[in-house]
This record gives C-alpha cells, sequence and structure tokens, in this order.
C-alpha cells in the first residue's frame, strides 16, 4: 500500500473513531463529522493530488488559527454552550465547549501546521478540515438566529465569525493557488 493510500486509509479511520468518540460523549457529533468530511474533501480534491509547499501557507494558516482563538474566546464569553444546547436538544455544558473549542480544536490545527511543515498528508488533511470549517462553519453564525426563533438577532459568536472565515477563505485560494501553480510547472516542457 502506498504512503497516499495509508494515509487516505488512516485518515477515513480517523474520521470513523472521532464521530463514535463523539457520539459517546454526547456532544454534536454530526457538527464535526461534516466538518471533518467537508474537510476530506477538500483535502482530496487539492493537496492530497499535488502537497503544495507549506512555507506558502504556515503564515496564513497560522493567522487563521489566531483569529479563530479570538472568536472562540466571544463564543465562551457569550455561552455559546447554551445555545448549542438549545438548538441541538443535546445538553453541551461550558467545559465540554471549552474542552473541544478552546483545547482540543486549537491544538489539532496547529498540529495540521507542524505536520504539514513535515510534509505529511495528515498534515494537509488537517489544514483542509480546519479551512473546510472556518470557511462554511463560521458564517453559519448569521443563519443561527433564523433557525432559533425566524428572526435575525445576536447570537454568540457572531461578531468575530468574519474573521476566521475570511481567513480561511484567504488560505484556501493560497491553496489552490499554489496547487495551479505546481500542476503548471509539472505540465511545463523544459526548454
Amino acid at each position: 500500500m502506498t504512503r497516499k493510500r495509508l494515509a487516505l486509509f488512516g485518515v477515513l479511520t480517523f474520521i470513523a473513531a472521532l464521530y463514535v468518540t463523539f457520539r459517546l460523549l454526547g456532544f454534536p457529533a454530526g457538527l464535526f463529522s461534516t466538518t471533518f468530511g467537508g474537510g476530506l474533501i477538500v483535502w482530496l480534491a487539492t493537496t492530497y493530488r499535488v502537497p503544495v509547499e507549506p512555507k506558502k501557507l504556515i503564515l496564513p494558516h497560522l493567522v487563521t488559527v489566531i483569529l479563530f482563538i479570538v472568536h472562540v474566546y466571544e463564543e465562551f464569553a457569550s455561552h455559546i454552550e447554551l445555545f448549542m444546547t438549545r438548538l441541538t436538544g443535546l445538553q453541551v455544558s461550558q467545559k465540554d465547549f471549552l474542552t473541544i473549542a478552546a483545547f482540543i480544536a486549537p491544538i489539532v490545527w496547529l498540529s495540521g501546521a507542524v505536520m504539514m511543515l513535515r510534509r505529511w498528508h495528515f498534515g494537509y488533511f488537517f489544514a483542509s478540515v480546519f479551512y473546510f470549517g472556518m470557511m462554511f462553519g463560521e458564517p453559519t453564525h448569521f443563519i443561527f438566529p433564523f433557525i432559533e426563533n425566524g428572526r435575525f438577532h445576536y447570537v454568540a459568536g457572531m461578531y468575530t465569525a468574519l474573521l476566521p472565515c475570511l481567513a480561511g477563505w484567504y488560505t484556501f485560494s493560497v491553496v489552490v493557488r499554489e496547487v495551479r501553480r505546481q500542476k503548471r510547472a509539472a505540465t511545463e516542457i523544459p526548454r
């Protein structure tokens, strides 16, 4: 089995184990499974095929992590766990939220950066999950009020949700640009 296929098998196993773990813990497993599934699609379409130069990504990736942490602080300060409990029907405590969003998530996103610098497939996968979550997960803060009661109002994390979202889109655009550049370079015939 090639290293690429082994990485894909490892990622699929990781996603399945993560889903089962969150289900057992009673935390909203669907939310995280969707993010990891979306990240899998982003990864397969980009850096799984063409691992890009990590030095091109590291600065925007780290800035996005910083903005994510700022955003998580707003969610913590405005008690997003209460909203998550109402929205999902599952009890989400502040401790659970902080454990996942303020502790485990930043470790995963930073570990992904370290693994990318080592050019490991798992690093590119974690980065893809992060970008997917920022690009598509964070804008849901502007949909949540309508889901909750049909009218627009403040929901925990809304003020800073665009920060990691825009940074995630920018970083993903760097990924796409680098994938295209490397594909062009691979097809050019040396003179």
